[in-house]
């Protein structure tokens, strides 16, 4: 059988960096003058961190934005893109979350295309195709302009080319996959992320075992892309829960952002369906962060699958040292111990987001193909929500 390996595209990764110290000589090898540093709120209201790396790369930063909400608005999108264009920037460094590199990815695609407007946007949506579910980037454009990631959490956005921006005057989200979207340079730093609340941290992090296991659990498996999951679900297990707060430990930051990395390197590979997809239209409906909504999803997914997916769950197991249980109960268990939403009611999903969710969910490609047990009419993805209820 056919398999294929896509590599995600970073060209260079820092693990067990000191940001501030590394940057200047990214943007030296790369001849890039002109930095645009685009981070989150928290980062750079409350602490030193953005300050500190403004101040190492002196007279390179020539602007800085911190205004990005969850799940990059296409608003602020457009607004990034054109502060980029004032600026005459030739890079971006984006410190922060997913949201954050997500901005980036898409107000590279917009100052590449010239796009100004939500519609002009939209003409570059990507749709899945072919037997393994491909994300192609509509932009055939080489990028105008690049960007430099220092990541704050866990859930592997990091490493691809795409993602979902909200159209926050719709509530929906749509899927890009951006030309050489991906970061051209990765740098981790594990003590930044010790300013990274601690629920987002673990939850981003579940999001990333969410991926791994998808990619272990896929229709289509490939070698590598098993390989670098399984280290990473390992790793995130044994680690996860001392990321944060008083038990944690660079070691235990500096695997979890590994694992975070495997997990991405392989994403791409393996077409995953209902509970990667599913976060991008529950997470938006109520206005729950994606890695809470990711932990409910990748749950209702396991509860799902059990019977149907026998052989790809006791490989799970096994990595996990739990061969004699369901996972679905390891997967809670895990949840419980982290302190991590397990059901829809914590997001604050209610009967009247059932029609919506079905409906969005239906009109979703991934949510609909890939899975394992078939999840293609209204009533079975009533009957995959109802576990999650």
């Amino acid at each position: 059988m056919t398999t294929q390996y896509v590599y995600p595209g970073p060209e260079r990764v820092f693990h067990d960096a000191v940001a501030a110290d590394e940057l200047p000589g990214v943007l030296e090898r790369y001849g890039y003058e002109r930095a645009f540093i685009v981070c989150s709120k928290t980062l750079n209201r409350t602490t030193d961190v953005v300050s500190g790396i403004r101040q190492a790369l002196r007279g390179r930063c020539v602007g800085l934005t911190d205004a990005v909400r969850e799940h990059a608005p296409v608003g602020d999108v457009l607004a990034v893109a054109q502060m980029l264009r004032d600026a005459d920037a030739d890079v971006m460094v984006s410190i922060g979350g997913g949201s954050v590199m997500d901005l980036a990815k898409f107000a590279q695609l917009c100052v590449t295309e010239g796009v100004t407007t939500r519609e002009g946007l939209e003409a570059y949506r990507s749709a899945a195709r072919g037997r393994f579910g491909d994300m192609m980037p509509v932009s055939r454009a080489a990028p105008a302009i690049r960007h430099i990631a220092v990541a704050t959490t866990l859930s592997t956005g990091e490493v691809t080319p795409g993602g979902t921006p909200v159209d926050e005057l719709t509530g929906r989200k749509s899927g890009y996959l951006v030309r050489d979207g991906a970061p051209q340079v990765l740098i981790y730093d594990p003590d930044i992320i010790l300013h990274t609340p601690r629920d987002l941290l673990i939850s981003t992090g579940v999001r990333g075992l969410d991926h791994a296991i998808n990619t272990l659990c896929g229709m289509d498996p490939e070698p590598l892309s098993g390989l670098l999951a399984a280290k990473a679900a390992q790793l995130f297990v044994e680690n996860l829960k001392d990321v944060s707060g008083p038990t944690s430990t660079r070691e235990a930051r500096s695997n979890c952002q590994r694992a975070s990395f495997y997990t991405g390197l392989g994403q791409l590979s393996v077409a995953h369906g209902f509970s990667h997809a599913m976060v991008h239209v529950i997470a938006p409906l109520v206005g729950a962060p994606h890695s809470w909504t990711a932990c409910v999803c990748m749950l209702a997914q396991a509860r799902w699958q059990e019977g149907h997916a026998s052989e790809q769950h006791r490989m799970v197991l096994e990595l996990l040292g739990r061969p004699d249980a369901r996972l679905h109960e390891v997967l809670h268990d895990f949840l419980v111990e982290l302190g991590m939403p397990t059901t829809l009611a914590e997001l604050g999903f209610t009967d009247d987001h059932l029609d919506r969710a079905i409906e969005y969910g239906l009109a979703n490609e991934h949510v609909v193909t890939n899975n394992l047990r078939p999840i293609t009419t209204a009533a079975e993805l009533r009957a995959v929500l109802a576990l999650a209820a």
